[in-house]
């Protein structure tokens, strides 16, 4: 695993087991992943208790269809799993889970080329330094802009009875 700045801090949270777990999967499966990049409050070195692991699988080339069909071995043990695929020929799919001390981590498996966009600060965590200079990058998305786009989700019927409960926990304790 790279470091990155904020990282001494993000050891500390409740969340670093689960991240830790879930990078050396995906650095058991080379044949399958290039490495991983970490995104949100986790990857500027920032989160608290209730932080979730937000983060790329990045996948091979031309290995998306076994990553795919392979994903529970990144989520093993989990106590609940959610997946989430808008356009199968993207090549990009959201495997989340909570794990047993319902930590959540929202990974997206994309492949490489795949138009996957990157807003924000984030961090290549495992594989080339420069992996996420492979993607499209665009400027943060507002605290505003993210919470519309779950109140959509939600709105649209599109979350889980658990994730919802689990967002309505984590909205609760950071109120």
């Amino acid at each position: 695993m790279h470091d990155w700045p904020g990282r001494e801090h993000v050891e500390t949270l409740r969340a670093w087991p689960t991240l830790v777990r879930t990078l050396e999967r995906i650095a058991a499966r080379p044949e399958l992943y290039a490495g991983a990049i970490l995104l949100g409050s986790l990857s500027r070195g920032l989160g608290d208790a209730m932080s979730d692991v937000d983060l790329v699988a990045v996948i091979e080339r031309d290995t998306w269809d076994e990553a795919w069909a392979r994903r529970q071995e990144l989520s093993e043990g989990a106590v609940k799993t959610f997946d989430r695929i808008e356009d199968e020929s993207s090549r990009i799919g959201g495997h989340s889970w909570l794990d047993e001390r319902l930590v959540k981590v929202e990974c997206l498996l994309a492949e490489r080329g795949s138009p996957l966009r990157l807003y924000g600060d984030v961090v290549s965590v495992l594989g080339d330094p420069g992996l996420q200079d492979e993607f499209e990058r665009r400027p943060p998305l507002t605290r505003e802009a993210v919470d519309a786009y779950a109140h959509e989700r939600k709105d649209r019927g599109e979350l889980d009875r658990v994730e919802q409960a689990y967002w309505d926990l984590v909205t609760a304790f950071r109120q």
